[in-house]
């Protein structure tokens, strides 16, 4: 019985690390109220490699499930929050070669991302739901940007609804390892 080999290609670790600014829930005088916040961010995550460009003018796109590690800090005024979590992004990948205006070569990526955290010394559950790209910038490094709304449950917010809310943007340099 003769069987054909499944082609599969090996996944690379990426290392993403950025910055993220915006607003996050404290509750100040019995009220609760969004204060800016911000801090860095390390995610790494396990990919395939990027679609190749084709070998004449046209494109080539593919859809794939990237996992990721991910560690930061929350820092405002008045406290700063360590966090770590996993998570996965659904990306669309394009590669085009000799398109648009310019007629340039470029690679960029597409994603919607879900992760679960951990955060604080309180060790308390949080989800995030981003919307982020990248575009290669030479070889495999990449730049890139994001926006996230982060839900956190929190005993401060027992109160009130149960939970804290952030909503942040960050930027970040990327590359393969």
């Amino acid at each position: 019985m003769l069987a054909a080999p499944i082609a599969r290609a090996e996944r690379t670790t990426t290392v993403n690390l950025g910055g993220m600014i915006g607003g996050v829930e404290r509750r100040v005088d019995e009220a609760t109220r969004m204060t800016p916040a911000g801090g860095p961010r390390l995610t790494l995550s396990f990919e395939h490699p990027p679609p190749p460009l084709p070998p004449t003018k046209d494109t080539n796109a593919d859809v794939t499930l990237v996992p990721e590690l991910i560690a930061g800090a929350v820092m405002d005024a008045d406290r700063g929050e360590a966090m770590i979590g996993v998570g996965v992004r659904a990306e669309v990948r394009i590669s085009q070669r000799d398109g648009g205006l310019f007629h340039v070569n470029a690679r960029i990526a597409f994603y919607a991302a879900g992760r679960a955290l951990v955060v604080g010394d309180t060790q308390d559950p949080a989800g995030e739901l981003a919307l982020g790209e990248y575009v290669y910038l030479k070889g495999r490094l990449r730049f890139g940007g994001e926006a996230a709304m982060i839900l956190r449950r929190s005993d401060e917010f027992m109160a009130t609804s149960g939970a804290q809310h952030g909503i942040m943007a960050s930027a970040y340099l990327g590359w393969a390892m």
